[in-house]
Protein backbone atom coordinates (compact mmCIF):
# COMPACT_ATOMS: atom_id res chain seq x y z
CA UNK A 1 0.00 0.00 0.00
CA UNK A 2 1.67 3.25 -0.83
CA UNK A 3 1.40 6.27 1.66
CA UNK A 4 -1.69 7.94 0.21
CA UNK A 5 -3.71 5.32 -1.27
CA UNK A 6 -7.56 5.36 0.40
CA UNK A 7 -8.47 1.64 1.49
CA UNK A 8 -11.81 0.43 3.06
CA UNK A 9 -12.12 0.47 6.58
CA UNK A 10 -14.51 0.51 9.97
CA UNK A 11 -13.22 1.70 13.41
CA UNK A 12 -13.41 -1.12 15.68
CA UNK A 13 -12.20 0.48 18.85
CA UNK A 14 -10.99 3.83 19.72
CA UNK A 15 -8.69 4.94 22.93
CA UNK A 16 -7.28 8.76 23.81
CA UNK A 17 -3.80 8.85 23.23
CA UNK A 18 -1.59 11.29 24.57
CA UNK A 19 -2.99 15.02 24.48
CA UNK A 20 -4.11 15.30 21.06
CA UNK A 21 -4.48 11.89 19.73
CA UNK A 22 -6.42 8.70 19.19
CA UNK A 23 -5.53 4.94 19.11
CA UNK A 24 -7.74 2.97 16.61
CA UNK A 25 -7.85 -0.54 16.10
CA UNK A 26 -9.26 -0.74 12.31
CA UNK A 27 -10.60 -3.79 10.58
CA UNK A 28 -10.33 -3.46 7.09
CA UNK A 29 -11.00 -6.28 4.22
CA UNK A 30 -7.29 -6.72 3.08
CA UNK A 31 -5.41 -6.64 5.59
CA UNK A 32 -7.76 -7.52 8.30
CA UNK A 33 -7.80 -5.99 11.99
CA UNK A 34 -4.70 -3.39 12.49
CA UNK A 35 -3.95 -0.22 15.00
CA UNK A 36 -3.26 2.70 13.82
CA UNK A 37 -2.74 6.26 15.53
CA UNK A 38 -4.98 9.33 14.52
CA UNK A 39 -2.42 12.22 15.82
CA UNK A 40 -3.43 15.72 16.35
CA UNK A 41 -6.86 15.03 15.80
CA UNK A 42 -8.42 15.87 19.24
CA UNK A 43 -7.23 19.59 18.72
CA UNK A 44 -9.54 22.40 18.83
CA UNK A 45 -8.73 23.03 14.83
CA UNK A 46 -9.46 19.37 13.90
CA UNK A 47 -12.53 18.28 12.95
CA UNK A 48 -11.77 14.56 12.41
CA UNK A 49 -11.93 13.35 16.09
CA UNK A 50 -15.94 13.55 15.20
CA UNK A 51 -15.52 11.39 11.68
CA UNK A 52 -13.28 8.77 13.42
CA UNK A 53 -16.03 6.88 15.46
CA UNK A 54 -17.09 2.81 15.25
CA UNK A 55 -20.21 1.99 12.62
CA UNK A 56 -18.87 4.43 10.36
CA UNK A 57 -17.38 3.31 7.17
CA UNK A 58 -14.55 5.01 5.84
CA UNK A 59 -11.70 5.32 3.23
CA UNK A 60 -7.97 5.66 4.81
CA UNK A 61 -4.31 6.33 4.05
CA UNK A 62 -2.00 4.77 6.01
CA UNK A 63 2.17 5.10 6.22
CA UNK A 64 4.61 3.65 8.35
CA UNK A 65 6.78 0.59 8.92
CA UNK A 66 5.95 -0.25 12.82
CA UNK A 67 3.17 -2.57 14.08
CA UNK A 68 1.38 0.69 14.65
CA UNK A 69 0.74 2.78 11.36
CA UNK A 70 -0.08 6.28 11.37
CA UNK A 71 -3.47 7.46 9.67
CA UNK A 72 -3.08 10.07 7.03
CA UNK A 73 -6.41 11.10 5.58
CA UNK A 74 -9.84 9.82 6.47
CA UNK A 75 -13.12 10.43 4.81
CA UNK A 76 -16.62 9.11 5.01
CA UNK A 77 -17.34 6.54 3.09
CA UNK A 78 -21.71 6.51 2.58
CA UNK A 79 -23.18 7.28 5.49
CA UNK A 80 -22.59 6.16 9.47
CA UNK A 81 -24.83 3.83 10.59
CA UNK A 82 -27.01 4.69 13.19
CA UNK A 83 -27.64 2.24 15.52
CA UNK A 84 -29.93 3.48 18.86
CA UNK A 85 -30.76 1.92 22.07
CA UNK A 86 -29.86 -1.49 22.58
CA UNK A 87 -28.41 -1.66 18.73
CA UNK A 88 -25.86 0.11 19.42
CA UNK A 89 -24.58 -2.39 22.18
CA UNK A 90 -25.22 -5.51 19.35
CA UNK A 91 -22.73 -3.11 17.33
CA UNK A 92 -20.09 -3.04 20.81
CA UNK A 93 -20.81 -6.65 20.66
CA UNK A 94 -19.98 -8.12 17.41
CA UNK A 95 -17.21 -5.43 17.58
CA UNK A 96 -15.70 -6.88 20.71
CA UNK A 97 -15.72 -10.35 19.33
CA UNK A 98 -13.62 -9.27 16.40
CA UNK A 99 -10.84 -7.66 19.02
CA UNK A 100 -10.93 -10.78 20.56
CA UNK A 101 -10.97 -13.95 18.03
CA UNK A 102 -9.15 -11.42 15.13
CA UNK A 103 -5.18 -12.22 14.75
CA UNK A 104 -4.22 -8.91 13.38
CA UNK A 105 -3.03 -8.69 9.91
CA UNK A 106 -5.06 -11.78 8.95
CA UNK A 107 -7.25 -10.69 5.93
CA UNK A 108 -11.18 -11.19 5.72
CA UNK A 109 -12.28 -9.75 3.07
CA UNK A 110 -16.08 -11.88 3.17
CA UNK A 111 -16.38 -11.14 7.12
CA UNK A 112 -15.94 -7.28 6.25
CA UNK A 113 -18.68 -7.16 3.89
CA UNK A 114 -20.72 -9.09 6.34
CA UNK A 115 -19.51 -7.02 8.65
CA UNK A 116 -21.30 -3.98 7.07
CA UNK A 117 -24.00 -6.27 6.26
CA UNK A 118 -24.76 -7.09 9.70
CA UNK A 119 -24.87 -3.06 10.80
CA UNK A 120 -27.32 -2.65 7.79
CA UNK A 121 -29.28 -5.22 9.64
CA UNK A 122 -29.27 -3.52 13.26
CA UNK A 123 -30.63 -0.30 11.42
CA UNK A 124 -33.66 -2.17 9.75
CA UNK A 125 -36.72 -3.71 11.41
CA UNK A 126 -34.77 -7.11 11.47
CA UNK A 127 -34.41 -8.67 15.41
CA UNK A 128 -31.70 -7.73 16.70
CA UNK A 129 -30.92 -11.20 18.07
CA UNK A 130 -31.17 -13.02 14.32
CA UNK A 131 -28.55 -10.37 13.38
CA UNK A 132 -26.18 -11.75 16.10
CA UNK A 133 -26.42 -15.42 15.47
CA UNK A 134 -26.27 -15.08 12.13
CA UNK A 135 -22.65 -12.92 12.45
CA UNK A 136 -21.67 -15.45 15.45
CA UNK A 137 -22.26 -18.31 12.62
CA UNK A 138 -20.28 -16.25 10.16
CA UNK A 139 -17.35 -15.39 12.32
CA UNK A 140 -16.94 -18.79 13.40
CA UNK A 141 -16.71 -20.30 9.57
CA UNK A 142 -14.42 -17.86 8.91
CA UNK A 143 -12.05 -18.60 11.75
CA UNK A 144 -12.31 -22.13 10.60
CA UNK A 145 -14.43 -23.26 13.38
CA UNK A 146 -17.92 -23.95 11.42
CA UNK A 147 -20.50 -25.52 13.62
CA UNK A 148 -21.68 -28.74 11.78
CA UNK A 149 -25.98 -28.10 12.11
CA UNK A 150 -27.41 -30.01 9.25
CA UNK A 151 -26.06 -33.55 10.35
CA UNK A 152 -25.04 -35.41 13.47
CA UNK A 153 -21.59 -35.95 13.91
CA UNK A 154 -22.01 -39.44 15.11
CA UNK A 155 -23.89 -40.94 12.65
CA UNK A 156 -23.69 -38.04 9.32
CA UNK A 157 -27.42 -38.18 9.26
CA UNK A 158 -29.17 -35.29 8.61
CA UNK A 159 -30.73 -33.22 11.26
CA UNK A 160 -34.52 -33.63 11.50
CA UNK A 161 -36.14 -30.48 13.08
CA UNK A 162 -38.50 -32.64 15.34
CA UNK A 163 -36.15 -34.63 17.21
CA UNK A 164 -33.38 -33.23 20.36
CA UNK A 165 -30.02 -33.23 20.21
CA UNK A 166 -26.85 -32.94 22.40
CA UNK A 167 -24.63 -30.70 20.96
CA UNK A 168 -20.81 -31.07 21.75
CA UNK A 169 -18.83 -28.17 20.69
CA UNK A 170 -15.71 -28.92 18.25
CA UNK A 171 -17.93 -31.95 17.25
CA UNK A 172 -21.52 -31.08 16.38
CA UNK A 173 -25.25 -32.63 17.50
CA UNK A 174 -25.63 -35.94 18.71
CA UNK A 175 -28.70 -38.23 18.73
CA UNK A 176 -27.87 -40.29 21.22
CA UNK A 177 -25.32 -37.78 23.49
CA UNK A 178 -25.88 -37.56 27.02
CA UNK A 179 -25.10 -33.94 29.35
CA UNK A 180 -26.53 -31.23 31.15
CA UNK A 181 -30.09 -29.94 29.58
CA UNK A 182 -28.73 -26.71 28.67
CA UNK A 183 -26.68 -28.57 25.93
CA UNK A 184 -29.99 -29.77 24.36
CA UNK A 185 -31.19 -28.02 21.40
CA UNK A 186 -33.82 -29.10 18.91
CA UNK A 187 -33.49 -30.16 14.98
CA UNK A 188 -35.57 -27.32 13.99
CA UNK A 189 -33.50 -24.54 16.08
CA UNK A 190 -30.00 -26.35 14.52
CA UNK A 191 -31.87 -25.62 11.23
CA UNK A 192 -32.65 -22.20 10.88
CA UNK A 193 -29.24 -21.38 11.87
CA UNK A 194 -27.54 -23.30 9.21
CA UNK A 195 -30.33 -21.82 6.73
CA UNK A 196 -30.10 -18.22 8.50
CA UNK A 197 -34.06 -18.62 8.58
CA UNK A 198 -36.23 -16.70 11.05
CA UNK A 199 -36.21 -18.27 15.04
CA UNK A 200 -38.80 -18.68 16.67
CA UNK A 201 -38.99 -17.68 20.74
CA UNK A 202 -37.78 -21.16 21.59
CA UNK A 203 -35.61 -21.32 18.87
CA UNK A 204 -33.96 -17.84 19.32
CA UNK A 205 -33.39 -18.96 23.18
CA UNK A 206 -31.67 -22.33 22.22
CA UNK A 207 -29.67 -20.74 19.73
CA UNK A 208 -28.33 -17.72 22.10
CA UNK A 209 -27.49 -20.37 24.22
CA UNK A 210 -25.62 -22.57 22.14
CA UNK A 211 -23.67 -19.64 20.75
CA UNK A 212 -23.09 -18.49 24.36
CA UNK A 213 -21.46 -22.09 24.85
CA UNK A 214 -19.15 -22.06 21.76
CA UNK A 215 -17.81 -18.55 21.89
CA UNK A 216 -16.90 -19.31 25.71
CA UNK A 217 -15.02 -22.06 24.39
CA UNK A 218 -12.76 -19.59 22.12
CA UNK A 219 -13.00 -16.31 23.90
CA UNK A 220 -11.51 -18.66 27.25
CA UNK A 221 -12.34 -17.26 31.17
CA UNK A 222 -12.44 -13.26 30.22
CA UNK A 223 -15.67 -11.79 30.01
CA UNK A 224 -17.36 -9.87 27.31
CA UNK A 225 -17.01 -5.97 28.40
CA UNK A 226 -20.10 -5.34 26.32
CA UNK A 227 -21.69 -8.24 27.67
CA UNK A 228 -21.20 -7.02 31.22
CA UNK A 229 -22.25 -3.55 30.31
CA UNK A 230 -25.79 -4.58 28.53
CA UNK A 231 -26.41 -6.55 31.23
CA UNK A 232 -25.38 -4.10 34.22
CA UNK A 233 -27.80 -1.00 32.34
CA UNK A 234 -31.33 -3.77 31.88
CA UNK A 235 -31.23 -4.21 35.89
CA UNK A 236 -33.30 -1.57 37.69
Amino acid sequence: MTKHELIPACILHRRDYRNTSLLLELFTPQQGRLPAIAKGVKTARSHRAALLQPFSPLLVSLSGRGEIQSLGQAEAEGRAYRLIGDRRYCGFYINELMMRLLERRDPYPGLYAFYLQTLERLTSQDAPDQCLRDFEIQLMNELGYGLLLDQTADTGEPVEPDLTYHYVIEQGPLRRGMGPADHQIHGRTLLCLHNRQLLDETGASEAKRLMRRVLAHYLGDKPLKSRELFQGLKKP
